[in-house]
Protein backbone atom coordinates (compact mmCIF):
# COMPACT_ATOMS: atom_id res chain seq x y z
CA UNK A 1 0.00 0.00 0.00
CA UNK A 2 1.39 3.36 -0.77
CA UNK A 3 1.36 6.41 1.52
CA UNK A 4 0.38 9.77 0.48
CA UNK A 5 0.20 12.43 2.47
CA UNK A 6 -0.21 15.81 0.72
CA UNK A 7 0.07 18.40 3.92
CA UNK A 8 3.96 19.38 2.43
CA UNK A 9 3.12 19.20 -1.53
CA UNK A 10 3.97 22.40 -2.65
CA UNK A 11 2.04 21.88 -5.70
CA UNK A 12 -1.27 22.71 -6.32
CA UNK A 13 -1.87 19.47 -9.17
CA UNK A 14 -0.08 17.59 -7.43
CA UNK A 15 -2.15 18.25 -4.11
CA UNK A 16 -5.49 17.26 -5.74
CA UNK A 17 -3.95 14.17 -7.20
CA UNK A 18 -2.87 13.05 -3.89
CA UNK A 19 -5.89 13.69 -2.43
CA UNK A 20 -8.01 11.59 -5.32
CA UNK A 21 -5.32 8.81 -4.40
CA UNK A 22 -5.89 9.52 -1.01
CA UNK A 23 -9.40 9.01 -0.80
CA UNK A 24 -9.81 5.92 -3.38
CA UNK A 25 -7.34 4.25 -0.70
CA UNK A 26 -9.70 5.17 2.42
CA UNK A 27 -12.68 3.53 -0.03
CA UNK A 28 -10.89 0.72 -0.75
CA UNK A 29 -9.18 -0.30 2.35
CA UNK A 30 -12.58 0.33 4.55
CA UNK A 31 -14.64 -1.32 1.63
CA UNK A 32 -17.15 0.97 1.45
CA UNK A 33 -18.05 1.35 -1.88
CA UNK A 34 -19.85 4.22 -3.50
CA UNK A 35 -23.53 4.33 -1.91
CA UNK A 36 -22.00 3.23 1.01
CA UNK A 37 -22.34 -0.52 3.23
CA UNK A 38 -26.02 -1.35 3.09
CA UNK A 39 -27.51 -1.83 6.56
CA UNK A 40 -25.01 -1.32 9.04
CA UNK A 41 -25.23 -0.27 12.32
CA UNK A 42 -22.34 1.46 14.38
CA UNK A 43 -23.12 0.80 17.52
CA UNK A 44 -21.44 4.15 19.74
CA UNK A 45 -22.16 4.16 23.11
CA UNK A 46 -20.54 7.07 25.27
CA UNK A 47 -20.99 9.72 27.55
CA UNK A 48 -20.79 12.46 25.49
CA UNK A 49 -24.09 12.08 23.68
CA UNK A 50 -25.96 13.91 25.78
CA UNK A 51 -23.27 16.76 26.80
CA UNK A 52 -24.01 20.23 25.63
CA UNK A 53 -20.81 21.11 23.50
CA UNK A 54 -19.16 17.29 22.86
CA UNK A 55 -23.12 15.94 22.67
CA UNK A 56 -24.04 19.18 20.14
CA UNK A 57 -20.81 17.79 17.92
CA UNK A 58 -21.57 14.24 17.81
CA UNK A 59 -24.99 14.47 16.81
CA UNK A 60 -23.60 17.29 13.43
CA UNK A 61 -21.51 14.26 12.87
CA UNK A 62 -23.90 11.80 13.02
CA UNK A 63 -26.63 13.64 10.66
CA UNK A 64 -23.82 14.76 8.08
CA UNK A 65 -22.35 10.90 8.13
CA UNK A 66 -25.59 9.13 8.04
CA UNK A 67 -26.80 11.39 4.84
CA UNK A 68 -23.42 10.66 2.68
CA UNK A 69 -23.19 6.73 3.87
CA UNK A 70 -26.82 5.67 2.58
CA UNK A 71 -27.25 1.91 4.69
CA UNK A 72 -24.97 2.89 7.53
CA UNK A 73 -26.76 4.14 10.65
CA UNK A 74 -25.01 5.14 14.29
CA UNK A 75 -26.46 3.93 17.07
CA UNK A 76 -25.86 6.59 19.79
CA UNK A 77 -26.63 5.03 22.86
CA UNK A 78 -26.04 7.06 26.06
CA UNK A 79 -24.36 5.64 28.79
CA UNK A 80 -23.46 7.99 31.68
CA UNK A 81 -19.70 8.18 32.53
CA UNK A 82 -19.96 7.03 36.53
CA UNK A 83 -20.85 3.99 34.99
CA UNK A 84 -19.32 3.77 31.28
CA UNK A 85 -16.09 2.78 32.18
CA UNK A 86 -16.39 -0.38 34.36
CA UNK A 87 -19.67 -1.40 31.35
CA UNK A 88 -17.35 -0.60 28.70
CA UNK A 89 -14.42 -3.07 30.14
CA UNK A 90 -16.47 -6.10 31.25
CA UNK A 91 -18.78 -5.88 27.64
CA UNK A 92 -15.82 -5.98 25.43
CA UNK A 93 -13.63 -8.35 27.46
CA UNK A 94 -16.68 -10.64 27.79
CA UNK A 95 -16.54 -10.20 23.60
CA UNK A 96 -20.08 -8.07 23.45
CA UNK A 97 -17.85 -4.96 22.19
CA UNK A 98 -19.35 -2.21 20.98
CA UNK A 99 -18.06 -0.66 17.24
CA UNK A 100 -16.48 2.50 18.85
CA UNK A 101 -14.67 2.71 22.12
CA UNK A 102 -14.36 6.32 23.83
CA UNK A 103 -11.81 6.13 26.69
CA UNK A 104 -9.80 8.39 29.04
CA UNK A 105 -6.25 8.34 29.61
CA UNK A 106 -5.96 5.98 32.76
CA UNK A 107 -8.65 3.23 31.03
CA UNK A 108 -7.06 3.53 27.74
CA UNK A 109 -4.13 1.88 28.37
CA UNK A 110 -5.60 -1.39 29.73
CA UNK A 111 -7.39 -2.22 26.81
CA UNK A 112 -4.06 -1.63 24.67
CA UNK A 113 -2.34 -4.05 26.77
CA UNK A 114 -4.83 -6.39 27.22
CA UNK A 115 -4.73 -6.90 23.14
CA UNK A 116 -8.21 -5.84 23.04
CA UNK A 117 -7.96 -2.89 19.90
CA UNK A 118 -7.85 -3.10 16.60
CA UNK A 119 -4.69 -1.60 15.47
CA UNK A 120 -5.83 1.73 12.96
CA UNK A 121 -2.51 1.70 10.73
CA UNK A 122 -3.89 0.37 8.03
CA UNK A 123 -7.48 2.41 7.91
CA UNK A 124 -4.52 5.73 9.11
CA UNK A 125 -1.68 5.36 6.43
CA UNK A 126 -4.74 5.10 3.57
CA UNK A 127 -5.94 8.31 4.80
CA UNK A 128 -2.84 9.92 4.80
CA UNK A 129 -2.06 10.68 8.80
CA UNK A 130 0.75 9.55 10.66
CA UNK A 131 1.45 9.91 14.69
CA UNK A 132 2.86 13.31 13.86
CA UNK A 133 0.50 14.88 12.74
CA UNK A 134 -1.30 14.02 16.26
CA UNK A 135 -1.00 16.24 19.52
CA UNK A 136 1.43 14.81 22.13
CA UNK A 137 -1.29 12.66 24.08
CA UNK A 138 -1.69 10.56 20.99
CA UNK A 139 1.87 8.33 22.01
CA UNK A 140 -0.63 7.07 24.73
CA UNK A 141 -2.09 5.10 22.01
CA UNK A 142 0.85 3.44 20.70
CA UNK A 143 2.37 0.34 21.57
CA UNK A 144 5.19 -1.81 19.80
CA UNK A 145 4.72 0.76 16.75
CA UNK A 146 1.04 0.55 16.23
CA UNK A 147 -1.61 2.76 16.77
CA UNK A 148 -4.77 1.74 18.70
CA UNK A 149 -7.08 4.43 18.95
CA UNK A 150 -7.30 8.64 17.79
CA UNK A 151 -7.29 11.60 20.11
CA UNK A 152 -10.77 12.89 19.67
CA UNK A 153 -10.33 15.96 21.73
CA UNK A 154 -8.14 17.13 24.60
CA UNK A 155 -8.45 19.40 27.21
CA UNK A 156 -5.87 21.21 29.12
CA UNK A 157 -5.61 22.32 32.31
CA UNK A 158 -5.60 26.36 33.18
CA UNK A 159 -6.30 28.61 35.42
CA UNK A 160 -10.14 30.40 34.50
CA UNK A 161 -10.05 33.56 36.27
CA UNK A 162 -12.69 36.17 36.66
CA UNK A 163 -10.85 39.34 36.06
CA UNK A 164 -13.71 41.97 37.35
CA UNK A 165 -13.48 39.98 40.63
CA UNK A 166 -10.00 40.47 40.85
CA UNK A 167 -9.22 43.70 40.13
CA UNK A 168 -11.94 44.69 42.23
CA UNK A 169 -10.03 43.70 45.19
CA UNK A 170 -6.70 45.82 43.39
CA UNK A 171 -5.28 41.93 42.96
CA UNK A 172 -2.78 41.39 40.04
CA UNK A 173 -3.22 37.82 37.76
CA UNK A 174 -1.37 34.96 39.86
CA UNK A 175 2.19 33.97 38.36
CA UNK A 176 3.40 32.11 41.61
CA UNK A 177 1.88 30.63 45.03
CA UNK A 178 1.87 33.53 46.84
CA UNK A 179 0.01 35.51 44.86
CA UNK A 180 -2.46 32.69 43.79
CA UNK A 181 -2.70 32.37 47.67
CA UNK A 182 -3.41 36.55 48.58
CA UNK A 183 -6.49 36.25 45.90
CA UNK A 184 -7.78 33.17 47.90
CA UNK A 185 -7.69 34.51 50.87
CA UNK A 186 -8.96 38.00 50.18
CA UNK A 187 -11.74 37.00 48.22
CA UNK A 188 -13.49 34.47 50.01
CA UNK A 189 -16.71 36.42 51.99
CA UNK A 190 -18.80 34.53 54.22
CA UNK A 191 -20.97 36.74 54.34
CA UNK A 192 -21.88 37.06 50.40
CA UNK A 193 -20.65 32.94 50.25
CA UNK A 194 -18.09 33.87 47.57
CA UNK A 195 -14.44 32.58 47.36
CA UNK A 196 -11.38 32.97 45.65
CA UNK A 197 -10.83 29.74 43.98
CA UNK A 198 -12.60 26.43 43.91
CA UNK A 199 -11.51 22.54 44.14
CA UNK A 200 -12.82 19.45 44.56
CA UNK A 201 -13.32 18.83 48.76
CA UNK A 202 -16.18 15.98 48.91
CA UNK A 203 -15.87 12.50 49.40
CA UNK A 204 -16.64 10.24 46.87
CA UNK A 205 -16.26 10.02 43.39
CA UNK A 206 -12.18 9.46 42.87
CA UNK A 207 -11.81 9.38 39.16
CA UNK A 208 -14.03 12.54 38.98
CA UNK A 209 -12.41 14.32 41.77
CA UNK A 210 -8.81 13.53 40.94
CA UNK A 211 -9.48 15.64 37.54
CA UNK A 212 -10.29 18.28 40.30
CA UNK A 213 -6.92 18.40 41.95
CA UNK A 214 -4.79 16.86 39.89
CA UNK A 215 -3.51 19.74 37.99
CA UNK A 216 -2.70 21.17 40.51
CA UNK A 217 -0.30 18.58 42.12
CA UNK A 218 1.13 18.78 38.71
CA UNK A 219 1.79 22.65 38.76
CA UNK A 220 3.78 21.90 42.11
CA UNK A 221 5.95 19.37 40.35
CA UNK A 222 4.38 16.16 42.38
CA UNK A 223 4.07 13.16 40.70
CA UNK A 224 2.46 10.24 41.83
CA UNK A 225 4.62 8.25 39.33
CA UNK A 226 7.36 8.65 37.85
CA UNK A 227 8.98 6.44 34.72
CA UNK A 228 6.61 3.82 36.11
CA UNK A 229 7.77 4.15 40.00
CA UNK A 230 5.81 5.34 42.60
CA UNK A 231 6.72 9.10 43.67
CA UNK A 232 4.64 10.06 46.30
CA UNK A 233 6.80 11.14 49.00
CA UNK A 234 8.65 14.01 47.37
CA UNK A 235 8.89 17.24 48.60
CA UNK A 236 6.89 18.62 45.75
CA UNK A 237 4.36 16.21 46.89
CA UNK A 238 3.79 17.25 50.27
CA UNK A 239 4.42 20.94 49.81
CA UNK A 240 0.64 19.53 47.16
CA UNK A 241 -0.88 18.46 49.82
CA UNK A 242 -0.27 20.99 52.35
CA UNK A 243 -1.12 23.44 50.06
CA UNK A 244 -4.61 21.18 49.28
CA UNK A 245 -5.38 20.31 52.82
CA UNK A 246 -4.69 24.31 53.97
CA UNK A 247 -7.03 25.36 51.84
CA UNK A 248 -9.87 23.27 52.51
CA UNK A 249 -9.23 23.53 56.93
CA UNK A 250 -9.31 27.07 56.58
CA UNK A 251 -12.85 27.02 54.68
CA UNK A 252 -11.36 28.36 51.22
CA UNK A 253 -13.02 26.48 49.48
CA UNK A 254 -16.74 25.60 49.18
CA UNK A 255 -16.05 22.25 51.31
CA UNK A 256 -18.39 19.75 50.39
CA UNK A 257 -19.49 21.13 47.11
CA UNK A 258 -19.60 19.17 43.95
CA UNK A 259 -18.35 20.33 40.82
CA UNK A 260 -22.02 20.47 39.63
CA UNK A 261 -22.56 22.62 42.02
CA UNK A 262 -19.26 24.88 42.03
CA UNK A 263 -19.29 25.44 38.42
CA UNK A 264 -22.36 27.15 38.11
CA UNK A 265 -20.99 29.29 40.66
CA UNK A 266 -17.89 30.17 39.12
CA UNK A 267 -20.12 31.28 36.08
CA UNK A 268 -22.17 33.09 38.21
CA UNK A 269 -19.20 35.51 39.06
CA UNK A 270 -19.64 33.57 42.99
CA UNK A 271 -15.78 32.43 42.53
CA UNK A 272 -12.47 34.34 41.51
CA UNK A 273 -10.85 31.36 39.92
CA UNK A 274 -11.20 27.22 38.81
CA UNK A 275 -9.15 25.68 37.19
CA UNK A 276 -10.46 23.54 34.28
CA UNK A 277 -10.20 22.89 30.30
CA UNK A 278 -11.53 24.93 27.51
CA UNK A 279 -14.74 23.32 27.68
CA UNK A 280 -15.20 25.96 30.87
CA UNK A 281 -15.11 28.83 28.43
CA UNK A 282 -17.99 27.32 26.35
CA UNK A 283 -20.24 26.93 29.14
CA UNK A 284 -19.65 29.98 30.61
CA UNK A 285 -20.31 31.59 27.63
CA UNK A 286 -23.98 29.91 27.20
CA UNK A 287 -24.56 30.96 30.95
CA UNK A 288 -24.03 33.69 31.84
CA UNK A 289 -22.64 36.42 29.14
CA UNK A 290 -21.06 38.50 31.44
CA UNK A 291 -19.15 36.26 33.65
CA UNK A 292 -17.84 35.41 30.45
CA UNK A 293 -17.13 38.81 29.17
CA UNK A 294 -14.67 39.06 32.13
CA UNK A 295 -13.19 35.93 31.50
CA UNK A 296 -9.14 35.40 31.42
CA UNK A 297 -6.91 32.63 31.60
CA UNK A 298 -3.50 31.83 32.66
CA UNK A 299 -1.34 28.44 33.11
CA UNK A 300 -1.55 27.66 36.24
CA UNK A 301 1.66 28.68 38.27
CA UNK A 302 2.45 27.24 41.92
CA UNK A 303 5.80 25.47 41.53
CA UNK A 304 7.63 24.46 38.59
CA UNK A 305 5.88 21.73 37.07
CA UNK A 306 4.00 21.07 33.51
CA UNK A 307 0.52 21.51 33.08
CA UNK A 308 -1.83 18.33 32.78
CA UNK A 309 -4.58 17.76 29.78
CA UNK A 310 -7.21 15.03 29.82
CA UNK A 311 -7.47 13.64 26.49
CA UNK A 312 -10.52 11.10 24.89
CA UNK A 313 -9.39 8.75 22.86
CA UNK A 314 -11.57 7.25 20.04
CA UNK A 315 -10.90 3.48 19.47
CA UNK A 316 -12.24 0.35 17.55
CA UNK A 317 -12.54 -2.89 20.16
CA UNK A 318 -10.74 -5.96 17.95
CA UNK A 319 -13.95 -7.95 18.40
CA UNK A 320 -16.24 -4.79 17.03
CA UNK A 321 -19.09 -5.87 14.48
CA UNK A 322 -18.47 -3.01 12.32
CA UNK A 323 -14.88 -2.19 11.91
CA UNK A 324 -14.49 -0.62 8.39
CA UNK A 325 -17.74 1.57 8.87
CA UNK A 326 -16.40 2.54 12.04
CA UNK A 327 -12.86 3.24 10.89
CA UNK A 328 -14.75 5.17 8.36
CA UNK A 329 -16.53 7.32 10.92
CA UNK A 330 -12.94 8.15 12.62
CA UNK A 331 -11.41 9.14 9.84
CA UNK A 332 -14.32 11.68 8.83
CA UNK A 333 -13.56 13.34 13.00
CA UNK A 334 -9.85 13.46 11.35
CA UNK A 335 -11.03 15.87 7.94
CA UNK A 336 -9.83 19.10 8.46
CA UNK A 337 -13.45 20.77 8.64
CA UNK A 338 -14.47 18.33 11.24
CA UNK A 339 -11.41 19.19 13.31
CA UNK A 340 -12.27 22.57 13.48
CA UNK A 341 -15.96 21.90 13.56
CA UNK A 342 -14.89 20.51 17.18
CA UNK A 343 -13.03 23.49 18.02
CA UNK A 344 -16.02 25.83 16.90
CA UNK A 345 -18.63 23.44 18.92
CA UNK A 346 -16.44 22.41 22.08
CA UNK A 347 -13.96 24.42 22.60
CA UNK A 348 -11.74 21.80 23.34
CA UNK A 349 -8.14 20.89 20.97
CA UNK A 350 -8.79 18.50 18.15
CA UNK A 351 -6.65 15.53 17.74
CA UNK A 352 -4.60 16.44 15.26
CA UNK A 353 -1.94 20.05 15.34
CA UNK A 354 -2.54 22.88 14.01
CA UNK A 355 -5.93 22.91 13.72
CA UNK A 356 -7.43 25.58 15.83
CA UNK A 357 -8.81 28.03 13.42
CA UNK A 358 -7.43 31.68 13.97
CA UNK A 359 -10.91 33.17 13.70
CA UNK A 360 -11.61 30.95 17.10
CA UNK A 361 -8.60 32.59 18.46
CA UNK A 362 -9.01 36.20 17.31
CA UNK A 363 -13.28 36.02 18.68
CA UNK A 364 -11.79 34.28 21.92
CA UNK A 365 -8.63 35.63 23.61
CA UNK A 366 -8.83 33.29 26.49
CA UNK A 367 -8.48 30.18 24.21
CA UNK A 368 -5.23 31.35 23.33
CA UNK A 369 -3.73 29.73 26.41
CA UNK A 370 -5.32 26.38 25.51
CA UNK A 371 -3.94 25.95 22.01
CA UNK A 372 -0.73 26.86 23.30
CA UNK A 373 -0.47 24.08 25.96
CA UNK A 374 -2.51 21.85 23.62
CA UNK A 375 0.36 19.52 22.13
CA UNK A 376 2.80 20.43 25.40
CA UNK A 377 0.86 19.18 27.90
CA UNK A 378 1.12 15.65 29.74
CA UNK A 379 -1.47 12.97 30.14
CA UNK A 380 -3.14 12.80 33.88
CA UNK A 381 -2.61 9.27 33.94
CA UNK A 382 0.09 7.86 36.20
CA UNK A 383 3.44 7.86 34.14
CA UNK A 384 4.54 4.64 33.43
CA UNK A 385 1.49 2.62 35.20
CA UNK A 386 -1.48 4.49 32.41
CA UNK A 387 -2.80 1.00 32.45
CA UNK A 388 -3.96 0.75 36.51
CA UNK A 389 -5.04 4.34 36.42
CA UNK A 390 -8.52 4.20 37.58
CA UNK A 391 -6.97 1.53 40.56
CA UNK A 392 -4.05 3.98 41.49
CA UNK A 393 -6.82 6.44 41.19
CA UNK A 394 -8.76 5.27 44.19
CA UNK A 395 -5.72 4.43 46.15
CA UNK A 396 -4.85 8.35 46.02
CA UNK A 397 -8.29 8.93 46.28
CA UNK A 398 -8.60 7.45 49.72
CA UNK A 399 -5.29 9.41 51.18
CA UNK A 400 -6.60 12.56 50.23
CA UNK A 401 -9.68 11.44 51.59
CA UNK A 402 -8.85 11.15 54.97
CA UNK A 403 -6.45 13.83 54.61
CA UNK A 404 -9.35 16.31 54.10
CA UNK A 405 -11.93 14.82 56.03
CA UNK A 406 -10.23 12.63 59.36
CA UNK A 407 -7.52 15.29 60.05
CA UNK A 408 -4.40 13.34 58.75
CA UNK A 409 -1.14 15.62 58.50
CA UNK A 410 -0.21 15.90 54.93
CA UNK A 411 3.64 13.96 55.47
CA UNK A 412 1.62 11.22 56.53
CA UNK A 413 -0.31 11.04 53.82
CA UNK A 414 2.34 11.75 51.86
CA UNK A 415 4.23 8.33 53.00
CA UNK A 416 1.47 5.84 53.62
CA UNK A 417 0.21 6.87 50.12
CA UNK A 418 3.40 6.01 48.70
CA UNK A 419 4.30 2.80 50.84
CA UNK A 420 0.20 1.92 49.29
CA UNK A 421 1.55 2.73 45.88
CA UNK A 422 4.43 0.29 46.25
CA UNK A 423 2.82 -2.36 47.57
CA UNK A 424 0.18 -2.57 44.82
CA UNK A 425 2.96 -1.49 42.16
CA UNK A 426 4.70 -4.65 43.52
CA UNK A 427 1.52 -7.05 43.36
CA UNK A 428 1.31 -6.84 39.41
Amino acid sequence: MTYIHTKNTNSRTASIIGSCLRTAAVISILGLAVGGVQAQQIDYPSYHWKEPTYGAFLKELKTDFESKNPGVTIKDTFVPYTSYVDQMYIDITAGNAPDILTSLDPDFKRYIDADLLEPLDAYLEAAGYSIDDFIAPAQLAVKDGHIYGIPFLTNPRALFVNKKMLDKAGLPLPTNLEEFNKVVSALRDPSTQTFGVAISAQSGAPGMQFLEYAPYFASFGAKFFTEGKPTADTPEMIKALTFYKDIVDQGLVPKGAKFDIYRPMFMNGKIAMYVAGPFMGALTQSTNAETYSDLVTIPLQLGGGKPLTVTNYLAIPKNAKNKDASAKLLMTILQDDWQKRIVALTNTIPGRKGMVPDSILAENAWFKTFAELGDSATSYAPEGAEQYGSDIINIIGGHIERMLFTGVPAEQVSTEMQADLVKFIESK
